[in-house]
């Protein structure tokens, strides 16, 4: 019963897949996918007893600009760029981002918003492009600058917002981390209170599911006052809690296997754990590493199976890194 459950539901999740296409979660294969990004991220540096939330920003002393778009990269060594295209325009706009190994992310702008976008892949060298429409599907580079970064520490892209993970220090979803937090002893009982209220209440929304729009980006407020979302909603929410704490957390796309319904887009969190311990009923974290916290399947639909999240690979394949 609860495999038809799982096949139901995955059937019907659409996520956001990077490259700006809204993708079904559908069978896409029987098979494992073959070529799988591994997530090699070594802890450098302990997080602080104490957090306050960054607020990223584009002072300008590192940046490319001209007349239709900037680039600044003055902050690359915490973690992030930021963009944008700031004059109104009825064109379509992206970013394009070439991560260490090739890997793409395309992120869709809007023109007069800054975004944030997250050097999610460690220190290494990052191609930063700014594309504008011509017609159709067919875009046109304004600019383009490549960086080497060098981080603070691993950690540190994964303790800001970002496009995708957007809050700050006024967010309700910060607030409401907090008052979770107010009588934690442990890590463990942090990330644990954040899962169950976001397991507890935050329903999976079917009908938006089938409704939701192209180019879709998580509104995190919205989220949390009408407790409902997609998976990528969940995640994105359960990472900007995590990370409102000071916790180091990751928004992950991409494959889900199953056996018996195969390969399906899907959104979760990896999480880095400081000590050992339980997370709700079914998760095993193992400290001193990135741990797969999966609050839409698990725990939305009640799916009883255990799940370490020290998995062997066969289940979830990450692709993409927020």
């Amino acid at each position: 019963m609860q495999k038809k459950i799982l096949a139901l539901f995955l059937t019907a999740v659409i996520g956001i897949f990077p490259g700006g296409l809204i993708l079904g979660c559908n069978d896409s294969g029987s098979e494992p996918p073959e070529a799988i990004i591994e997530d090699n991220f070594v802890p450098l540096a302990r997080i602080e007893p104490t957090f306050n939330i960054p607020v990223p920003d584009a002072p300008g002393t590192l940046a490319e600009s001209n007349d239709l778009a900037f680039i600044d990269y003055s902050n690359m060594h915490l973690g992030y760029v930021t963009v944008g295209f700031p004059d109104e325009t009825d064109k379509k706009l992206k970013a394009l981002k070439i991560v260490p190994g090739g890997n793409e992310y395309i992120y869709n702008l809007t023109p007069g918003v800054n975004e944030v976008l997250p050097l999610s892949k460690g220190n290494g060298s990052y191609t930063i492009s700014m594309h504008e429409q011509v017609e159709d599907n067919i875009f046109r580079v304004v600019l383009r600058v490549t960086i080497e970064v060098e981080l603070l520490d691993e950690f540190i892209p994964f303790l800001n917002p970002n496009q995708y993970v957007h809050y700050n220090k006024e967010s309700p979803l910060a607030a409401k981390a907090l008052e979770l937090n107010a009588e934690r002893s442990s890590f463990i009982s942090i990330v644990e209170a954040i899962y169950n209220f976001v397991v507890e209440n935050i329903s999976y929304d079917f009908e938006h599911a089938e409704t939701v729009d192209f180019g879709y980006i998580p509104d995190l407020s919205t989220i949390l006052e009408r407790r409902t979302g997609i998976c990528f909603d969940i995640a994105a929410l359960t990472t900007a809690m995590l990370r409102s704490q000071g916790i180091p957390a990751k928004l992950v796309v991409g494959y889900y296997y199953d056996p018996v319904i195969g390969n399906t887009y899907h959104a979760w969190v990896s999480v880095f754990a400081e000590e050992d311990g339980w997370i709700g009923e079914h998760i095993f974290f193992t400290g001193g590493t990135w741990n797969l916290l999966d609050p839409t399947i698990l725990a939305i639909l009640a799916v009883s199976d255990p799940v370490s999240s020290s998995d062997d690979g066969k289940i979830y394949h990450a692709l993409y890194y927020y």
